[in-house]
């Protein structure tokens, strides 16, 4: 019977012990799931989101570059308590054109968990020289999704970046755990700007994460626009084209309208996730896009629309226009079709990439830079990373 009894005694102390160390190590971990993430800047604003797995207090801090890199002293620090979720700061009365550094740090009990210093720039006013990244169609692989995004915060420093659509295969929480481990580095130093496309918009964790410039439909950023000196800048939802919601589609081709209208003495790229012309897919697919939004795009004379839809690399011209698929991200990529479609300037398939925007000397260049090719799913890295296609446009005056 002792026996017995200090057999029992055993165990529960055993029990006991490996509760007690569940809970420290369950305290341990750091107590955030993801971020931060810049979102929508201007001259004097930026925004940063994060999400926490449990509740805690938080300071946040920030300075202007030269301030924090000759001292090691933060200007401001915002301080919050007991915040689980995700949360979303919107930085105030900033000065133009200037690089600031930020930290998260987070407080539960005696153990402090400190995010590592990221950087912003905010606007410079009428800026005649800037550089912007573009990409698209990341679900399935975060791992090329992350070579992707890594490869752009090694090699470019863009004012911002610009995903076109296809985040996840459909938004979970594990999905965007997994997308936001992908974007780590990009996003942390450059503000992260997304376009709705697939599955994107099907449940609130999209509108809930990111902070975009505002526009209008759900939270004003299902359809967005800013302008960058003498760039003006548009994102649309075409996941709404050709369906039942024919009124919000309505709603947001009468903003449209009146957007590019406003922006008649800017050069004007627009971002949609489905493209208006592709050889890799049939005849009638964009045939409503075309209805509605090519003569619009013509009339009021847009330069360059990037989408992401198909998983390639297309550069289709028409009436004007520069259509762009970069469909490179990470998703797995469409096969060469056998024919081109009307206007192709240049293609390429089975290959992971991006774009790059650089506004300097009056002019906007747009390249296409190669990550990796994949031929057979065996990953081959790009030999030099030089542009596969180039093409200029000139700032108006």
């Amino acid at each position: 019977m002792d026996t017995v009894r200090i057999t029992r005694r055993i165990l529960l102390v055993l029990l006991a012990t490996v509760a007690v160390a569940l809970v420290v190590s369950a305290q341990t971990t750091p107590p955030w799931s993801w971020g931060p993430i810049l979102g929508a800047i201007s001259e004097d604003t930026a925004a940063i989101t994060w999400k926490t797995s449990r509740s805690v207090g938080f300071d946040f801090s920030y300075a202007l570059a030269q301030v924090y890199d000759a001292s090691g002293q933060w200007e401001e620090t915002l301080t919050y308590d007991n915040y689980e979720g995700v949360a979303e700061i919107w930085l105030r009365d900033l000065l133009p054109g200037s690089v600031y550094r930020y930290q998260l740090i987070f407080y539960e009990g005696d153990a402090v968990y400190p995010t590592e210093v990221g950087s912003f720039h905010t606007m410079e006013t009428n800026a005649r020289g800037f550089s912007f990244a573009v990409y698209g169609a990341t679900s399935s692989n975060p791992d090329r999704h992350k070579l992707v995004a890594d490869k752009i915060a090694a090699s470019e420093d863009p004012a911002f970046v610009v995903h076109t659509g296809q985040l996840t295969e459909f938004p979970s929480a594990e999905r965007y755990a997994n997308l936001f481990w992908a974007i780590s580095d990009l996003a942390r130093a450059s503000p992260f700007l997304s376009v709705l496309g697939g599955n994107d918009g099907e449940d609130s964790i999209y509108f809930d994460s990111f902070a975009l410039p505002k526009g209008g439909g759900i939270n004003d950023e299902q359809w967005w626009s800013f302008d960058y000196g003498s760039v003006h800048f548009v994102a649309l939802d075409s996941t709404i084209a050709n369906t039942s919601n024919l009124d919000a589609f309505q709603e947001q081709t009468a903003w449209l309208r009146q957007d590019l209208l406003n922006a008649q003495d800017k050069l004007i790229v627009v971002f949609c996730h489905d493209p208006l012309y592709s050889a890799s897919m049939d005849a009638a697919s964009g045939a409503w896009l075309r209805e509605h939004w090519e003569p619009i795009f013509n009339s009021y004379g847009v330069d360059v629309v990037l989408s992401s839809a198909v998983h390639c690399y297309e550069h289709i011209y028409r009436l004007g226009t520069h259509y762009i698929i970069s469909g490179g991200g990470g998703a797995p990529l469409a096969p060469e079709p056998n024919a081109r479609a009307t206007g192709t300037v240049f293609a390429r398939y089975g290959l992971l990439h991006y774009v790059r925007g650089t506004v300097a000397d009056d002019a906007l260049r747009m390249e296409v830079i190669p990550v990796a090719s994949i031929v057979d799913d065996q990953l081959y890295l790009s030999a030099t990373g030089n542009s596969i296609d180039t093409f200029v446009l000139s700032l108006p005056n």
